[in-house]
């Protein structure tokens, strides 16, 4: 796909949701396998509003929550503007908490391909999806109690109490701000320890060897933690992953309701947690969303067709958001 044709969604990303001026230093963090078009045209309207670009290549992780390299890291504490173009999230890290702290402006780019810059959730009316993601941020944050059931018979019981949700729907355009793209994600972190539940038949898994899980996959939940994996090969690898980093591996840290109607469940993880009707619950570190764990890994678990109820109120049924 020619450069060009990117162009308009790397403008709003650069000019729109950045709001990158003349003279700001912007770090674009990419890795080996992020394709090189999406960069190039992040550059070209980086140089033309008058910005100083810099492209760090970083090697590939296979999960979200991964801290990269130190160099990394230094890179965006002397920016302005980091722009993560990544095969998977860092938001959940030291790296960037660190890097916000000092300031700079943080965009996620993770997993975009050339044709998400030209079709699917980045191409939705922003307006549009800040005022439903805002919607439903309020229901959360205004909750107590959340509930989530899917028809593969997975149900997730967690207390809101006192928790603020964040809605993904926004630019970062001052300083210490984080936007994550494509728009149209309400998250929030559960309170520690009252997470109880079983869930089963994630239809992505925020992991390399994991990804799109072909035989049966379920975990079981108790006082917040994942206590036991059960089912295939996946299963195995990712109960591997969750001894190998220790117990805050197994923190539920997040559960999470997609609101962009352009994200297309079926291109890949990027826009299916984004997908209108779609949630999600993560484990690992919650404290980039105002959760107190802090741990190496953060892995979404992404569910189609869920209901999700607050208080009793249902905001998703059977994967259609009752916000209009």
């Amino acid at each position: 796909m020619a450069v060009s044709q990117m162009i308009p969604t790397a403008r709003r990303i650069v000019v729109d949701l950045l709001a990158v001026a003349p003279g700001e230093r912007v770090c674009i963090v990419t890795d080996h396998e992020r394709p090189r078009e999406v960069t190039e045209a992040l550059l070209s309207v980086i140089e033309y509003v008058g910005a100083e670009g810099v492209v760090v290549t970083m090697p590939p992780r296979d999960m979200g929550g991964v801290d990269p390299p130190p160099a990394v890291g230094a890179a965006m504490k002397a920016s302005d503007v980091a722009i993560m173009q990544l095969s998977f999230s860092t938001v959940h890290t030291r790296t960037v908490r660190e890097a916000l702290a000092a300031g700079t402006r943080i965009c996620e780019l993770w997993g975009v391909t050339t044709d998400m810059m030209v079709r699917g959730g980045l191409t939705e009316d922003p307006a549009w999806v800040q005022r439903v993601t805002e919607e439903v941020s309020a229901l959360l944050t205004n909750g107590r109690t959340l509930e989530m059931t899917t028809p593969d018979g997975s149900w997730l019981k967690v207390s809101l109490e006192g928790r603020s949700a964040i809605s993904l729907a926004a630019g970062a355009t001052r300083p210490g701000q984080f936007c994550s793209l494509p728009l149209g994600e309400a998250a929030i972190a559960p309170v520690e320890g009252t997470a109880e539940g079983v869930m089963t038949g994630p239809y992505l898994v925020e992991h390399r060897d994991i990804a799109r899980p072909r035989e049966p996959l379920t975990l079981r939940i108790e006082k917040g933690l994942v206590t036991a994996v059960e089912g295939g090969v996946e299963a195995r690898r990712l109960a591997a992953l969750l001894d190998q980093h220790g117990p805050t591996a197994r923190n539920i840290a997040e559960v999470a309701v997609g609101t962009n109607r352009r994200s297309r469940v079926d291109v890949g993880l990027r826009e299916a947690k984004k997908a209108w009707g779609t949630a999600h619950f993560a484990v690992g570190d919650s404290q980039s969303i105002g959760g107190t764990v802090e741990s190496p890994l953060h892995i979404d678990f992404i569910f189609r067709e869920p209901t999700v109820t607050v208080d009793g109120q249902c905001v998703v049924k059977d994967g259609r958001l009752l916000i209009a």
